[in-house]
């Protein structure tokens, strides 16, 4: 989450398509210009494998860092360097320059706001894997609040010059990445530009290894997913009845029918796939009734195989038109 101290008075305009999400915009502002990648020098500071491994777990819980890709976070705790602080010592103070981005490793800390001549009051506290300190960098504007360390602290922290290169670039490269795959994806065909552009910016990578699960047959819907490289196949009780290679997607009709999961789907090769969650697939590809009626046939042959119940294919049609109500 974005700490109280980074916001400045009056941020600048973040970007101009407002279905954009604000947590998105904030790692992607206009006023940012970080040099290329293939101009600058990356930056790395030596760790054990041991420090490696607790850098990149605190990547797994920050928020800011959910657009990166598997390469973007290796780059990322490359780049970031401990600190560690005792209870009480101050991490940042109110009123001056940002020079480093936080990411909470061990420990906790607290954010104190200062009016005036009246005492500091406590507005936010931080836990493993929350940040602190991204706008102050972003927009060069002063420290909004003052952190100090609650217990024995340990952060992994960004300079400004390398948090904007690898958080701000990454993220637009990402992005425009996202936006050509999903050109060549059929299903998305009939969508704008912009709307292309809107859904990259709700997309996130998964990875997943030979023979893993990726969805497993009775649970909850909770995903629609988008094969980027690699093979996946889907088996109903035990029996193949779908292989996927890329730009194709699966996980659609447990979300549209509210149902838990009528097949296992499971990576044949090392796979990287694209994530849409329950609510975004709803607001965002509503607009799809054409295509997923098309693809209704081939779900009423799963019948007999037991993919989709006899009475799934009715169930459709009344979803599709609640989920173009919400896109309405």
């Amino acid at each position: 989450m974005e700490g109280v101290e980074e916001a400045p008075a009056k941020p600048p305009p973040l970007v101009k398509n407002k279905s954009r999400s604000r947590r998105r915009a904030s790692v992607s502002a206009e006023c940012c210009m970080p040099v290329p990648a293939e101009l600058r020098e990356k930056k790395v500071v030596p760790k054990d494998e041991a420090s490696k491994e607790r850098v990149k777990a605190s990547l797994k819980d920050s928020i800011i860092f959910g657009s990166l890709d598997e390469e973007q976070c290796h780059e990322v705790i490359d780049a970031v360097e401990e600190k560690s602080y005792a209870p009480g010592e101050t991490i940042i103070n109110q009123g001056e320059e940002g020079d480093f981005f936080f990411i909470v490793d061990q420990g906790s800390a607290q954010a104190f706001l200062k009016s005036g001549d009246e005492e500091p009051v406590l507005v936010k506290s931080y836990k493993h894997g929350d940040t602190f300190g991204e706008l102050a960098l972003l927009y060069n504007a002063p420290r909004a609040a003052t952190v100090k360390a609650e217990t024995e602290c340990v952060t992994w922290a960004m300079d400004r010059a390398t948090f904007r290169a690898i958080v701000v670039e990454s993220t637009q490269r990402t992005r425009q990445l996202h936006e050509q795959f999903l050109e060549d994806v059929p299903l998305l065909s009939s969508l704008t530009r912009d709307e292309r552009c809107a859904l990259a910016d709700v997309l996130s990578p998964e990875y997943f290894e030979e023979g893993a699960e990726i969805i497993k047959q009775g649970d909850e819907g909770t995903k629609f997913f988008i094969l980027e490289s690699g093979e996946v196949e889907a088996k109903a009780n035990g029996m193949s009845v779908m292989k996927y290679s890329r730009g194709d997607y699966f996980g659609e009709l447990a979300l549209l029918n509210n149902e838990p999961r009528k097949a296992d789907c499971i990576a044949q090769t090392r796979c990287k796939l694209i994530s849409v969650d329950r609510v975004s697939f709803k607001r965002m590809l509503g607009k799809l009734e054409g295509i997923l009626k098309r693809n209704m046939e081939e779900y009423v042959g799963y019948v007999g195989q037991g993919l989709v119940s006899e009475g799934a294919a009715d169930e459709i049609d009344p979803e599709i038109e609640e989920l173009n109500d919400l896109h309405d």
